[in-house]
C-alpha cells in the first residue's frame, strides 16, 4: 500500500493539485501494479518564508528572481 508525502511551496491551485495527485496515483497504480485505492497522497504545502535553499528563503530567492 505505497502511501507518497508530497511537500511542495504554498500557492499552486485546488485544480493543480488534484491533477498532479490524479497522475502520481495513476503512475503509482500502473508502475507498482496496486489498485486505486491502495495509494494514499498526502500533500504539505510549506509557506516560503518557512522553506530555505541554502542560505536564503525561498520567499528572498523568489523576489530576486522577480526584480532580474
Amino acid at each position: 500500500m505505497p502511501f507518497i508525502h508530497v511537500e511542495m511551496l504554498a500557492g499552486r491551485t485546488a485544480e493543480q493539485k488534484s491533477t498532479f495527485m490524479k497522475e502520481v496515483a495513476a503512475i503509482a497504480q500502473r508502475t507498482l501494479r496496486v489498485p486505486e485505492h491502495a495509494v494514499t497522497i498526502i500533500i504539505n504545502e510549506v509557506e516560503c518564508d518557512h522553506w530555505s535553499v541554502g542560505l536564503r528563503t525561498m520567499k528572498e530567492i523568489r523576489s530576486t528572481q522577480l526584480s532580474d
